[in-house]
């Protein structure tokens, strides 16, 4: 009898179950979308140690070798690949260098040469001037950025933003005129190191790649007119499109071919074979 009276407040009933199970049909099917974008993401692997909470770094502005300004944030929305390293090394920086050389050569051939960025820093600022970095960058043939700063507290700032670990005695060996604490730049160098380790303890474990990326660095050593050494952990970054270290590889004998593959995998987020990119260069 009430709803015989109530016919439109019967149909209002209705239409808001039907509408419910509308609404209900709509968030399950939602649902799976999400959780396969979850899974995707998840399903990512990387060749090199990659940081399970990627950290951002600190923009920075240095000067490369044609003495030109280029900031970190010129790359913004780029896979960018950064390396820490001098001109007078004798052996480990060469052989990082020529194998991102070799990295950047085929870019092309996976289609990514417009997605991705080098940069090369300097530890060695005494001697790596502008000039220097021409010269090298030059007789080499490295068309990337190489970075260096006349003054050298904006790259122990970069080091310690980076928490690569430098011997700094070196750093002010040709700057008599710059006024600098040497205290103050030891107890520096000494916060640099702490937090390089516990930077590390930040990385996904991949069991399969430990000779790649298990260690914490090497060390190097050179000397120029038996004047002074440098020394430094040896770790090379990828970031990703938004800035932030997602995968170290630590050392220098490392296989190009599988950081090649970690780049394609940055770049199109997905782990298929890189082969399957070919032919996609953006034009």
């Amino acid at each position: 009898y009430y709803w015989k009276n109530n016919f439109d407040a019967f149909l209002m009933l209705v239409l808001y179950h039907q509408n419910m199970q509308k609404i209900f049909t709509m968030l399950v099917i939602l649902s799976f979308c999400f959780a396969g974008c979850i899974s995707e993401e998840e399903q990512l692997k990387f060749n090199g140690t990659e940081y399970q909470y990627p950290p951002s770094v600190p923009d920075f502005t240095l000067t490369d070798q044609d003495g030109n300004n280029v900031s970190l944030s010129d790359f913004k929305g780029k896979v960018v690949v950064v390396a820490f390293i001098f001109t007078s090394c004798p052996d480990v920086c060469p052989a990082i260098e020529h194998t991102l050389n070799y990295v950047d050569f085929m870019l092309p051939d996976h289609g990514i040469e417009n997605d991705v960025e080098f940069i090369s820093i300097t530890i060695d600022p005494a001697r790596d001037t502008v000039e220097a970095l021409k010269n090298y960058t030059t007789a080499n043939s490295f068309d990337w950025p190489h970075l260096t700063s006349s003054n050298p507290d904006d790259l122990v700032t970069v080091w310690n933003d980076w928490n690569v670990v430098v011997d700094n005695d070196h750093v002010y060996a040709d700057h008599s005129n710059h006024d600098h604490d040497h205290d103050s730049h030891d107890s520096s160098n000494s916060t640099g190191n702490e937090s390089h380790d516990e930077d590390h303890e930040g990385h996904g474990d991949h069991d399969d790649h430990s000779d790649h990326s298990s260690d914490s660095g090497q060390e190097e050593s050179a000397s120029a007119d038996t004047q002074y050494n440098v020394g430094h952990s040896t770790v090379t970054f990828i970031l990703d499109q938004d800035g932030n270290k997602r995968v170290a590889w630590s050392g220098y004998d490392w296989d190009a071919e599988m950081f090649l593959e970690d780049l394609v995998t940055m770049v199109y987020g997905s782990n298929q074979d890189s082969d399957d990119h070919a032919g996609h260069a953006h034009h």
